[in-house]
């Protein structure tokens, strides 16, 4: 899949993610856990804006995040049936 198509396919499933979002909604629409959230945005990697004391980013800056980190290969891979010794 290429850069395009993998754009296509986060905008596709983000359709009914908002615009703004704070770091919690930006984490509950995401695989990024709060703290991890919290952590881009002090390190600079993703960008956000602070609006009334508190933190706030676009759904195009998160998108383009997770666009850059992705991976073509799932994490974890299930083994189904066999038993952990």
């Amino acid at each position: 899949m290429n850069k395009e198509e993998k754009r296509k396919e986060l905008e596709r499933m983000l359709r009914r993610c908002p615009e703004i979002l704070s770091p919690i909604k930006a984490a509950r629409w995401s695989p990024l856990g709060k703290n991890r959230v919290y952590e881009l945005i002090h390190s600079g990697e993703l960008r956000s804006f602070v609006y009334q004391g508190g933190y706030i980013l676009s759904k195009d800056d998160l998108i383009d995040y997770l666009l850059e980190h992705c991976d073509d290969e799932p994490a974890r891979s299930i083994k189904r049936g066999v038993k952990d010794e």
